[in-house]
């Protein structure tokens, strides 16, 4: 019995025992955290870094609610001729974005669609929106494989998209460089299909009917109204004269790429639609003399009296004779 007991005393005894060793090892460990050093604070970003540092943007739950644009429909022939005037105006007038809501509440037929997209695609273009300009350029060229305009104005989609190769956005801090910049494309692809484009402008331009009407009429229709054609059409986007303003475009083209020859004979052909060359033949002459080609100077002089200066020439024989 007090063998029994004596055990029991020892284990209550080291039970208590262990107790306290656990309890002094908590406390031993709670004083060394508290004596530790507190965690460090953040260090400051260098100054160059810190310019271009910036908080993130809260996201925006709830974006706001743009409403779509109106439908397109069909309206009878005098309301969608009217409606055709007031948007051609609109467009000639540089008031892009009206004569935008316009196209895109007319429908027009089957046979005349294309033009409606080829409107919308030189809306957009000259609004500086080359994503939607391209889409609607490309629904035309599905309408019209073989229109002469839709590859002009193609080409100077491909021009504008050369130009935003390696862009840099407009920022109100110019102090706010980007840290790494690369291109997606390669600005000499947009150069090669723009020069595709344009010259495929020139080849098919013979097929253009400029008097073709952009509604299907016939006489009772003419005689209660008029009908916008095509020629009011080139008019409103700014590509009357496409043929000299792609020989034009194509000779700066060919001048960048050194291919003096073909830049001649693009200014040529530019000039004799009447596009006044300003200081093409000069800059084609410093090109040639660059080239080390001085002996065409005279052919170039010539030229550009003939184009600047039409009077002079014959002043000159009449004095000579």
């Amino acid at each position: 019995m007090i063998t029994t007991r004596q055990m029991h005393v020892e284990a209550e005894l080291i039970r208590w025992m262990i107790l306290i060793l656990a309890a002094l090892a908590l406390v031993l460990a709670a004083t060394t955290l508290a004596a530790a050093d507190p965690m460090m604070p953040p260090r400051l970003l260098p100054p160059e870094i810190a310019k271009i540092a910036k908080p993130i943007a809260a996201v925006d739950p709830a974006p706001p609610f743009f409403p779509e644009a109106p439908p397109a429909r069909e309206f009878p022939p005098a309301e969608a001729a009217a409606r055709l005037w007031r948007i051609l105006e609109l467009q000639r007038t540089g008031q892009a974005a009206e004569a935008l809501a316009g196209w895109e509440q007319l429908r027009l037929p089957a046979e005349t669609a294309h033009w409606r997209d080829l409107g919308i695609g030189a809306a957009l273009l000259q609004l500086g929106d080359l994503k939607q300009a391209h889409q609607h350029l490309e629904a035309a060229r599905q309408y019209a494989p073989a229109n002469p305009l839709v590859a002009y104005e193609m080409g100077l989609l491909r021009l504008e998209q050369r130009a935003a190769v390696g862009r840099v956005p407009d920022m109100h801090d110019r102090n706010l460089m980007l840290v790494a910049f690369t291109p997606t494309d390669d600005r000499a692809v947009f150069e090669m299909l723009a020069i595709r484009e344009l010259n495929d402008a020139l080849y098919r331009a013979a097929a253009l009917r400029p008097d073709e009407r952009l509604l299907p009429t016939d006489m009772n229709m003419e005689e209660t109204f008029i009908v916008p054609c095509v020629g009011d059409l080139l008019m409103a986007m700014g590509a009357d004269n496409f043929v000299g303003k792609a020989h034009n475009l194509l000779f700066g083209l060919h001048l960048d790429r050194g291919e003096l020859l073909a830049a001649e004979l693009d200014l040529d052909a530019a000039v004799a639609t009447g596009i006044a060359p300003l200081y093409g033949y000069q800059d084609l002459a410093e090109a040639y003399v660059t080239a080390n080609h001085p002996q065409v100077l005279t052919r170039l002089l010539q030229k550009d009296l003939d184009a600047t200066t039409p009077w002079l020439r014959p002043a000159c024989e009449r004095l000579i004779r």
